[in-house]
């Protein structure tokens, strides 16, 4: 509220009253980036917004307006349009040590999950072997690879551009030797790991929304001796707990068991809606029976 308070008093005398109250409550920076989503109102004002916006923040070199929304399989910004100063959307992002090369037109960044990226490298014991689905640009793969003792982390990206700052990201922080990025679907190439023998200490599903039609595809890196799940999702009103019905009754029609270890806010989503991570334990159900039935 702050911004919108300090943009209302450098625009009183530009604006109409209607146009103050409609101002942005905030906006996203990613280094010298700001990123603005403005009413379809003020559209027409926008130019003089952008100028005021320089003013209070003279470190920011370009501004550009977020036109739409995140969406589709991909992850891909809608639209994201440039509005003054430098155009340059390929910037060298640095959080906690780790360097993230993106084009910010091209691909999301969210500065709001900083705290579950640093907090789930706390959870990584030296020697594990991670799965990280719906990989992205590292924004898991990387933290855990730079500052944890993880053996190895197969990243899996579905997105071609995404999957090319991926492999841009593990060079430019120097771990080839820890991180194997993979480009495909989830679901396939799970299996193809699993087939290959590969099992995981640690799966991270950290995508939205709650990937549950993959649940079934990353039971198949289950250890012997069990495995941690990082699942991610919105749920109304903080009730994590039917996101993790849902979890137990797909595992449980599996053959595993599961156990809800532990669980988070990462922030606000919307109108009583939170974004919630779940660790969850899974093991093998080995009084399980698969029951055929004949036609």
């Amino acid at each position: 509220m702050r911004f919108k308070r300090v943009l209302q008093e450098h625009l009183k005398f530009i604006l109409e009253k209607e146009e103050l109250e409609i101002l942005p409550r905030g906006f996203q920076s990613i280094g010298s980036i700001m990123i603005l989503k403005l009413d379809k109102r003020l559209l027409e004002k926008k130019i003089l917004i952008g100028e005021a916006c320089f003013k209070i923040y003279p470190y920011i070199k370009s501004i550009y307006l977020n036109l739409g929304i995140i969406k589709g399989q991909m992850r891909q910004p809608e639209r994201i349009e440039f509005l003054m100063g430098v155009d340059q959307p390929i910037i060298i992002h640095k959080e906690h040590e780790v360097k993230y090369k993106l084009d910010i037109t091209k691909i999301m960044f969210s500065k709001g999950n900083l705290k579950e990226r640093k907090f789930l490298t706390t959870f990584v014991k030296p020697g594990e072997i991670l799965v990280d689905m719906f990989a992205g640009i590292g924004y898991f793969s990387l933290p855990i690879a730079k500052h944890t003792k993880v053996a190895k982390i197969y990243s899996i990206e579905l997105n071609p551009v995404s999957f090319h700052y991926l492999k841009e990201n593990i060079i430019l922080n120097h771990l080839e030797n820890k991180i194997i990025p993979i480009n495909g679907d989830c679901k396939v190439e799970v299996r193809k790991l699993s087939e290959a023998g590969i099992k995981a200490d640690r799966i991270v599903m950290g995508v939205f929304p709650a990937p549950i039609e993959y649940i079934e595809d990353a039971l198949t890196l289950t250890k012997e001796e069990g495995t941690t799940i990082h699942f991610e999702g919105v749920v109304d009103k903080y009730n994590y707990v039917d996101l993790f019905n849902t979890f137990s009754t797909i595992a449980n029609n599996n053959g595993y068991l599961s156990n809800l270890t532990s669980e988070r806010f990462v922030k606000s989503y919307g109108p009583n809606l939170a974004h919630v991570v779940l660790d969850i334990f899974v093991v093998k159900n080995k009084n399980h029976r698969s029951i055929n039935f004949d036609i």
